[in-house]
């Protein structure tokens, strides 16, 4: 196991990185070798190509968002060089996309970050995620990219301030604490369906661990856009409404979430979206997603995994009184 304080990179300014971890991030900026060189990105163009494809002949229209890392986005706040940021997988992919003909549907996120980072933060300096400013210009982005109407009274939903300990943060030895604001997005977007996975999310004895195949159903009958959406994604996204889900959600009139980076081709031929999304963090990629991933053996696999975290915890806590 690596050491914590391995894992991160005290850059500039205040400004924490993500270095090692089970993605190995800074081994993910080489065209040859490290954990994505350029053969294994063509193998991601040639599966947005399938997906594209695949989801033309059900009448369903595809967005490929990836959202970057931090080293891709503030690179000049490393301390000392690690990465080189024009190397980073989603530049490269991009490329690859531009000249395969399929750049319609790969949404950039990289050149709009990198035009707006000098004037505010995009992300939170002690966490991997993006903060508010970084979410809501990827919202705008994604609705350009889709020719959506995005919602306009957005800085007037209601937020809250506190101080909290971050995913990078926390590695640090003190302890570095950070005042975060979180924003719910969501006023006319009505959540109607959350299966067990999202509702483990909520609770604390699970501490997140267990995430993937959560799945959300939203409605909002005000929505401008009257098309219905199918979310695969991540963190960056996530079951509630202070993330991505929540500003597609109160922008479109149905939103499906589920997260996964895998593609469920049976819940997509279900649930008949207009508009199939695919949002997927830049590290993650490390590994080729396989679209064999059913959502109905996930959440019955979740719940037992759930049910033998809570009987493994409750045999420990009457050892404790033993």
């Amino acid at each position: 196991m690596i050491p914590p304080q391995l894992m991160v990179h005290e850059g500039l300014d205040g400004w924490l990185f993500l270095t090692a971890g089970t993605n190995f991030v800074t081994t993910l900026y080489q065209r040859e070798g490290g954990g994505l060189p350029d053969e294994k990105l063509a193998s991601w163009r040639d599966l947005i190509i399938r997906r594209v494809e695949r989801a033309r002949a059900l009448g369903v229209g595809y967005a490929h968002l990836i959202v970057p890392e931090k080293l891709t986005i503030y690179g000049d706040k490393q301390a000392t060089r690690l990465v080189e940021p024009d190397l980073a997988p989603a530049i490269r992919l991009r490329e690859m996309c531009l000249r395969s003909g399929i750049a319609d549907h790969f949404v950039d996120l990289v050149e709009p970050m990198r035009a707006a980072a000098g004037a505010r933060h995009l992300y939170w300096l002690t966490d991997t995620h993006w903060n508010v400013e970084g979410c809501l210009l990827s919202y705008h982005e994604l609705c350009k990219a889709l020719d959506l109407t995005p919602v306009a009274d957005l800085d007037d939903r209601p937020g809250r301030q506190f101080q909290a300990l971050m995913d990078l943060g926390g590695k640090l030895d003190p302890p570095r604490w950070e005042m975060i604001e979180e924003r719910e997005w969501a006023r006319d977007a009505i959540r109607i369906y959350a299966n067990s996975i999202a509702h483990f999310l909520d609770q604390a004895e699970y501490g997140a661990s267990i995430h993937v195949g959560a799945h959300a159903k939203f409605i909002n009958p005000t929505a401008k856009n009257r098309q219905k959406a199918l979310l695969f994604g991540d963190s960056f996204s996530t079951p509630r409404t202070h993330l991505l889900t929540g500003l597609l959600a109160e922008t479109l009139r149905e939103l499906e979430f589920v997260w996964s980076a895998n593609i469920d081709w049976e819940l997509v031929e279900k649930a008949k979206p207009d508009l199939l999304i695919f949002e997927i963090s830049e590290r993650f990629m490390a590994l080729l997603p396989n679209d064999r991933f059913n959502l109905r053996k996930t959440e019955f696999a979740q719940t037992v995994r759930a049910a033998r975290m809570r009987f493994a915890h409750k045999w420990a806590s009457r050892r404790l009184k033993f």
